[in-house]
């Protein structure tokens, strides 16, 4: 059988020794987590109830209405703290497999860094409101490197306006950053809609101070759109952004695929709900070709056409 690409960047016999070591030495301390968490969830929550009790009974008894409302918000808060401390310890648990297995994972990644908790400093030269609207920014794992003399920060990222009940998420999914090779004059958008809103409402980008530019094919015009404010410069290179934008949208169809240059920097924005380095729930063994795997071929198809974009 042919060797893939994605077997040739499987760990070698000593990393992948020391990835199984580690699942082996996870799973078997696995259930002993998770029965502990259990156990301090049903103390803790037990002495919960019997406090509230106490504390409520005589409020009811008594008629103190409002007292019994303010009584009941401190109640939940308090309810919310003791989960969270709860689950602590298993959590920790996970994360720190985490943070021993993928450096060992993606060992084909030099200079590696990987944060559970990402910055939002690689997004402070990603286009403004004209490519994404966003006022606020939260992010989860973040991974940089650099694969093959191709340099890039990846991250869980989730864009949003506004605030409170009025807060709208415009954007939850992986964002790469990278270098383009030859660079842009100015500023270059580009998205592409899943299948079933091809033919929904235009506009996806919010500045009309950038030229709408024109593939010439019906086809790609009808589900992409493309934005420049060098329209001579962006036109030979929009049929190849167009190509690396559907086969994103043919692997994660879940939203808007987005792709931004500026100058030397440029941005692949992937919608998908998926977690993309997080471990099963602690009640599943771990198992490395159904969860450890999958994780290699995800950031080698989110690179392979980031590198795509960075040489059109």
């Amino acid at each position: 059988m042919a060797e893939t690409a994605l077997d040739r960047l499987m760990p070698g016999p000593d990393a992948l020794a020391r990835i199984r070591a580690e699942i082996d030495g996870y799973n078997a301390e696995r259930p002993r987590v998770a029965r502990q968490a259990q156990m301090r969830l049903a103390a803790y929550f037990a002495g919960w109830a019997l406090v509230s009790a106490a504390i409520c009974w005589p409020l009811v008894v008594g008629g103190y209405g409002r007292m019994f409302g303010l009584a009941c918000v401190a109640i939940l808060f308090s309810g919310y703290f003791l989960y969270d401390r709860a689950i602590a310890a298993r959590d920790g648990f996970r994360q720190t497999l985490r943070d021993r297995l993928l450096p060992s994972l993606f060992g084909f990644v030099d200079d590696l860094r990987y944060s559970s908790n990402g910055s939002s400093r690689f997004l402070e030269r990603m286009p403004g409101n004209e490519f994404l609207r966003r006022t606020d920014s939260r992010h989860r794992d973040l991974l940089s490197g650099t694969h093959e003399g191709f340099a890039f920060t990846l991250c869980e990222t989730e864009l949003s306006v506004g605030s409170g009940s009025k807060r709208e998420v415009t954007f939850d999914g992986v964002i790469v950053a990278f270098q383009q090779e030859n660079g842009f004059p100015g500023t270059l958008l580009a998205a592409r809609r899943p299948g079933r809103l091809a033919k929904a409402i235009r506009g996806l980008f919010d500045d009309g101070r950038l030229t709408e530019i024109k593939s010439g094919d019906d086809g790609i015009d009808a589900s992409h759109e493309f934005r420049s404010d060098d329209p001579q410069s962006a036109m030979p290179r929009v049929a190849a952004m167009a190509k690396a934008l559907d086969y994103l949208s043919d692997v994660w169809p879940e939203g808007v695929v987005r792709i931004a240059v500026r100058h030397k920097d440029g941005f692949l924005l992937v919608p998908t709900k998926k977690d993309f380095f997080e471990l099963p729930p602690i009640g599943v063994p771990l198992d490395f070709e159904r969860h450890v795997q999958p994780m290699i071929a995800d950031l080698m198809t989110l690179l392979a056409t980031a590198r795509l974009v960075s040489r059109i």
